[in-house]
């Protein structure tokens, strides 16, 4: 639809008495000094059509008659106003009535209110009707986006890019990678909702992240030291076993019978000791055998691949011998020799005839002139075919000796490089077997340890062993004179001793619980460190492909909104740097020229953006309507639109509108 304004009649509108104007189908110009009412043309189109100005407002008082400042009173305001839309011709015509009465005991009218009454083609309707008639013809925003060219951009950026985003049909993107990622959005989740999201978990992990450094530290401090808690309790279970033993001696001598008693204990201890000794040093030599055996079957292994690899070398020096043989065979026979050969046999005699040949070879009789040309030309065939017969057997030898040439030369490179090929395996054989004779030789060597030098590095073993020797010792000194009571104390102050070893062999025992939980504690947080990896590898892999694809459709979306507009483009995605992450989120900015339209187009670019920008509304809704440019003198070269232009300009006249 093309509404077209033809007449605009004003009374006693703002400033103006009573005024008409004509407006031309494409461009009309309206010029005039500032305050002489060009802006109340604006104003009166929207006031008749929505009962507004251009600023929007809607109180009656704004469009009265005005003088000195103060509303003129008792006077109609109208604006009437012909427009045609797809050829129909209609008016339509708003007006303001005054109501002023008289109250009573006074000589003055006073103002009462306004009535407002509405007409389409001289037909006076109610408001409801006359609003529904324009709405039929145009929705009151659309009218301001197409016929104002400030306001599309002056709305929110938010609702710009709504709007511009409804302009288009976006394709549905499909990548073999999206399937597994995207399916994790939700139906009633947008694809920047879910970003987000995924950000903030992002976010979270790394945190979880950043404290499992202290996390262990704090633990790894807390670990006490790793003891050997067999040894431990071997020595808890023996030094539980001499505390008993001391309390048996004590009691027996506390009744008079210490010292049978004690030897008697004594010669347990002892044989104890001495079975673990045995069962030790037994263990000892079965771990030698064991490290002989295995030291043995090394040496056994290197010695085999030795040998192997030494007999691979003989074959290999065979081969090659083999291989210069065949190379010397290639060079025996002299080919140039033989094709000389045959050149000295080419035939070089030509045709001649012997005089005795012209006689009958039978009868004797010279042959008849009339027979001789004939009998000459048949010998000098015989002799051209047998010099050809000749000469093709030559060629024929030629060639096959060249070509067994060639098949020599040829075999001859083939065995050539395969000499060059063995004599590499040879050095690479060479050096192989160097270094696996170094290392037999190393392990031939390689010093075994045997069980006396195991069990001399076996600390608990030779404290037994020490344990043993001692208590033969007290066997051997141990006799009936001793003095019991010293015998008794110095029992009493072993068992002290024995006792206070023994509370710190079990203090020692206790912190492997404490061991075993923190490195419980510590396995624990490092699987979660690994866990919070993997979680955070696929996360952000969902991230990239996420942040792929709406790159692409912002790409998509961008490029066929922008296919609307001649002079404008659109940004609607700007990158934002989020802790070093950079991604688009959504926005929305006109550019001309690569400026942006609000921080760096002049007044010209603006007015010629804004109409850009209507043209394509215009496209859209399928609509066009009379565009109001204020301040048209600021701009030479003025876009075309497809609506009407009313060019509102300064010029220094006189104070009447031109």
């Amino acid at each position: 639809m093309n509404i077209l304004i033809t007449n605009l009649r004003l009374e006693n509108f703002k400033c103006f008495k009573n005024k008409e104007f004509s407006f031309s189908e494409k461009v009309t110009t309206i010029s005039g000094r500032n305050g002489s009412g060009k802006t109340t043309i604006a104003d009166a189109i929207l006031f008749c059509l929505f009962g507004k100005n251009t600023q929007g407002q809607s109180d009656l008082e704004l469009f009265k008659t005005r003088e000195d400042g103060k509303v003129i009173p008792n006077l109609d305001h109208s604006v009437e106003m012909v427009i045609t839309h797809d050829g129909i011709e209609t008016t339509l015509k708003r007006s303001i009535k005054e109501v002023w009465v008289k109250k009573r005991g006074s000589d003055e009218s006073v103002f009462k209110n306004n009535t407002v009454e509405y007409f389409v083609d001289g037909e006076s309707l109610t408001k409801g009707d006359f609003e529904k008639y324009v709405s039929s013809l145009i929705n009151e925003n659309v009218f301001k986006a197409i016929t104002n060219p400030t306001y599309f951009p002056s709305l929110k950026w938010q609702d710009q890019r709504a709007f511009l985003t409804s302009l288009v049909d976006m394709p549905k993107l499909s990548y073999d990678d999206l399937a597994g990622a995207l399916s994790l959005i939700a139906p009633d989740q947008s694809l920047e909702d879910f970003l987000k999201h995924l950000s903030y978990q992002i976010k979270e992990i790394k945190k979880k992240l950043d404290k499992i450094p202290v996390r262990l530290e704090e633990q790894n401090k807390a670990l006490p030291e790793k003891l050997d808690w067999d040894a431990i309790e071997k020595d808890i279970v023996l030094s539980q076993s001499e505390i008993s033993n001391l309390e048996k001696q004590i009691l027996a001598l506390k009744q008079g019978n210490g010292v049978d008693i004690e030897r008697e204990e004594l010669r347990k201890e002892l044989d104890s000791v001495e079975k673990y000794l045995d069962q030790t040093i037994e263990q000892a030599k079965g771990d030698t055998q064991f490290l002989m055996n295995e030291h043995r079957d090394l040496v056994a292994k290197y010695t085999a691949k030795f040998n192997e690899e030494l007999n691979n070398q003989r074959l290999m020096e065979q081969t090659i011998a083999a291989d210069e043989r065949l190379i010397s065979q290639c060079s025996t026979i002299d080919y140039e020799e033989l094709l000389q050969d045959l050149r000295d046999q080419w035939p070089t005699q030509k045709f001649s005839i012997d005089p005795q040949s012209a006689y009958c070879p039978t009868c004797g009789q010279p042959i008849p002139q009339e027979q001789y040309q004939e009998k000459v030309n048949e010998m000098r065939e015989k002799f051209n075919l047998s010099v050809e017969a000749k000469k093709k057997d030559l060629n024929a030898q030629a060639a096959k000796i060249k070509q067994m040439q060639a098949d020599a030369a040829e075999e001859k490179k083939r065995l050539e490089d395969k000499l060059l090929e063995d004599n590499r395996q040879l050095i690479i054989l060479k050096d192989n077997i160097n270094v696996i004779f170094a290392e037999k030789a190393k392990l031939e060597k390689q010093h075994v340890k045997t069980y006396e030098e195991i069990l001399s590095e076996d600390t608990h073993f030779q404290e037994q062993k020490a344990r043993a020797e001692s208590l033969q010792q007290q066997l051997y000194s141990l006799t009936n004179s001793d003095d019991d009571k010293e015998k008794l104390s110095e029992l009493e102050k072993q068992k002290q001793e024995a006792q206070e070893h023994l509370a710190a062999l079990n203090a020692q025992r206790s912190t492997k619980f404490q061991y075993d939980r923190i490195q419980a504690l510590i396995a624990g947080i490092n699987e979660e460190q690994k866990s919070l990896i993997t979680q955070l590898s696929e996360m952000e892999r969902q991230e990239d492909i996420a942040r792929d694809y709406q790159f692409r459709q912002n790409e998509i979306l961008e490029d066929k909104i922008n296919e609307k507009f001649n002079i404008v483009q659109w940004r609607l995605f700007r990158t934002v740097n989020n802790s070093g992450d950079s991604f688009e989120e959504p926005f929305c900015e006109c550019y001309v020229d690569g400026i942006p339209y609000h921080t760096g187009l002049n007044q010209a670019a603006r007015l010629n953006a804004g109409l850009d920008i209507i043209n394509a509304l215009c496209t859209f809704y399928n609509v066009s309507a009379p565009i109001v440019l204020d301040n048209a003198e600021s701009t030479i070269n003025i876009l075309e639109t497809a609506g009407q232009q009313l060019r509102l300009q300064v010029a220094d006249t006189d104070l009447n509108l031109t």
